[in-house]
């Protein structure tokens, strides 16, 4: 027994270096690189250097009852910013907080629909105005960008993944599943379920209720509901009649986004995880695979320099992220700041 058990001895200390050596290489070869070295570690970070900085004291958190829900880019000294406009929606106790962690008070002033942007105003002084880059023909497919996460603590760093581009936009829904088996000789299309977040379910619609007209056309096919439906945007509200038993019931029912609705059924875009609920209809993008929250819409875009190329407007999927071109965050900024002035 001594024997075997010297001869064990033996062969464990032979084999030691052995597993040392392959323990070594798995580390150099099969594992992850350490947490500091990755995309958004620590090490690259450092590597943008200023670009970091400047994307922290440019950005604003926006709060709802203490919880953050977007980014904001503080554009002068007078304490005007801009934001995604779509996620203050139906938001009231609203405030910010500043690059140094303190929370502020924030109104907002007004809002464009065609870019969804928001301008608003925080006490003069705030943060660090942005400085814009004026020249984007060098912001191509390939291009190193940062922008701060959903909270403005963290640089989070990608690359420009696409070309510069309009995004067509979607029309609003009612937020229903209507009768597949409709009836063309026949007033109406009954609703056969509502999708989640649906409008026209929280406005009191059925299920069984026929609609039998929008706005002043006469309802008798899917179809027609569809084209009356797509002349409007998210947000906007549309007139409905439906018939209820023998009762017709007149409806004013304000459009969801489809992304609100629908995306909660697309396993596709469940497996994407929470985009923005307006991700579409935007008339320039440039395009990037930041790993941003919809909560981190409305911040910078640097490039390493430090200069904003851009303002985040929509995450869009998984891996894509769209940002508003400078040249036209600062004309929709000045267009608006212009109203707010003329209207004291």
């Amino acid at each position: 027994m001594r024997m075997k058990r010297l001869i064990k001895m033996k062969v464990a200390a032979l084999l030691l270096p052995l597993l040392v050596v392959s323990e070594a290489s798995a580390q150099d070869f099969l594992d992850e690189l350490p947490s500091s070295r990755r995309l958004n570690g620590k090490s690259t970070v450092l590597a943008f250097g200023e670009a970091g900085t400047s994307a922290k004291d440019s950005t604003l958190t926006v709060l709802n009852n203490g919880k953050a829900i977007a980014l904001a880019t503080v554009l002068d000294p007078e304490g005007y910013v801009v934001t995604k406009a779509s996620e203050l929606e139906r938001m009231e106790d609203l405030s910010a907080l500043s690059s140094t962690g303190d929370e502020i008070n924030i109104t907002l002033i007004s809002s464009d629909q065609k870019t969804d942007l928001a301008l608003m105003k925080v006490d003069p002084g705030t943060g660090t105005p942005v400085r814009w880059a004026d020249d984007l023909n060098n912001v191509q497919q390939g291009t190193w960008v940062g922008s701060m996460n959903h909270e403005a603590e963290t640089l989070m760093i990608g690359v420009i993944s696409a070309k510069r581009r309009s995004i067509e936009g979607r029309s609003g829904v009612l937020g229903v599943l209507l009768d597949p088996n409709d009836d063309p000789n026949e007033m109406g299309v009954a609703i056969m379920q509502f999708g989640p977040n649906s409008p026209a379910q929280k406005e009191g619609m059925r299920e069984g209720d026929l609609v039998i007209r929008v706005e002043d056309k006469e309802i008798k096919s899917r179809k027609d509901i569809s084209e009356e439906i797509k002349k409007f945007a998210p947000t906007e509200e549309v007139r409905l009649k439906i018939l209820r038993g023998e009762e017709g019931i007149p409806f004013k029912v304000t459009l969801n986004y489809m992304s609100n609705v629908f995306d909660m059924l697309d396993r596709n875009q469940r497996m994407s995880g929470l985009t923005s609920k307006r991700k579409a209809g935007f008339s320039d993008v440039l395009q990037h695979e930041i790993p941003l929250s919809p909560m981190a819409m409305g911040g910078p875009l640097m490039d390493l320099k430090g200069l904003a190329i851009g303002v985040n407007i929509a995450r869009s999927d998984r891996v894509t992220t769209f940002a508003l071109p400078s040249s036209l965050v600062k004309e929709i900024a000045d267009k608006l700041k212009s109203q707010n002035l003329g209207n004291h």
